[in-house]
């Protein structure tokens, strides 16, 4: 039985991404801590699992990926809930109806539209240093194939056409707007998961898993789509860059990334 569980998003909670994409020793030493003191400490991203590559080797004691349509907790099942093969086919007809770019993440791979590939392309380049090379499992819309698809991003060129898209989206797809948190030149963006699968529930489903009680449960983000953790947890913790929304749901907001966003935090409830 753990004494609580604590779930993490990666990029502008874990990881400055602008700079880096490595987790400062500070934090790695701050959750460690917390390991020894008895808490789970998870990761929880909007990442798939090829996505996570490079921290499956902190010590982590799971992994809630692809915004909670899959988790991983060492010396059990896996838990995959993938978005309907019909659905899939319908996005990616009405992405092109309406001029809007898809990032299809499933298990080991993902598939992306034009403008997302390239993007992908360039941000695989970023995550690739000291002769260590970053593999996402990244290709081309076009050569989708039946791999379960477990979430998708989806960005159009301005506000008005995601609002069309909206009126004939289908209801069984949850849908989380990210514009505010992730800048698109005018644009919007968003993900999808199956109907009721979001990082809240993931993070909820993985708790159960290691036999910790909701109330025990600490989610930390910065983004919009760490809104359902931060409501679902029993603590939601923001950090200091977050976005403005985000804060505004939050039970803590803690400092910036770069000034002991999450050690602070961890001190502030007496976890470490």
């Amino acid at each position: 039985m753990v004494k609580g569980c604590l779930f993490f998003d990666i990029d502008g909670t874990l990881v400055d991404s602008t700079k880096t994409g490595e987790i400062q020793e500070e934090v790695l030493e701050a959750i460690r801590e917390a390991q020894r003191r008895g808490y789970a400490c998870l990761i929880c991203s909007g990442r798939s699992l090829a996505g996570l590559s490079q921290y499956r080797d902190i010590g982590m004691d799971g992994y809630v990926f692809s915004d909670g349509a899959g988790i991983l907790i060492e010396g059990q099942d896996m838990i995959l809930d993938p978005i309907p093969k019909e659905q899939i086919l319908k996005l990616i007809e009405q992405a092109k109806e309406y001029h809007a770019e898809l990032f299809m993440s499933s298990l080991h791979t993902s598939f992306a539209s034009q403008e997302q590939y390239q993007m992908m392309k360039e941000w695989e380049a970023i995550l690739s240093k000291d002769g260590k090379e970053a593999d996402l499992g990244l290709h081309s819309l076009e050569e989708l194939n039946d791999d379960p698809i477990l979430e998708s991003d989806i960005c159009f060129k301005s506000p008005a056409e995601e609002q069309i898209w909206l009126a004939v989206k289908d209801p069984s797809l949850e849908y989380i707007n990210t514009t505010a948190s992730y800048g698109r030149n005018g644009g919007t963006s968003g993900e999808l998961t199956h109907i009721g699968v979001t990082k809240g529930t993931g993070a909820l489903l993985a708790a159960e898993m290691l036999g910790c009680d909701r109330a025990n449960t600490y989610a930390f983000g910065d983004s919009m789509n760490d809104a359902s953790m931060l409501k679902e947890c029993a603590y939601g913790i923001a950090m200091g860059n977050s976005a403005e929304e985000l804060k505004k749901i939050a039970d803590y907001i803690t400092t910036d990334i770069n000034d002991r966003g999450i050690t602070n935090a961890l001190e502030y409830y007496g976890i470490i």
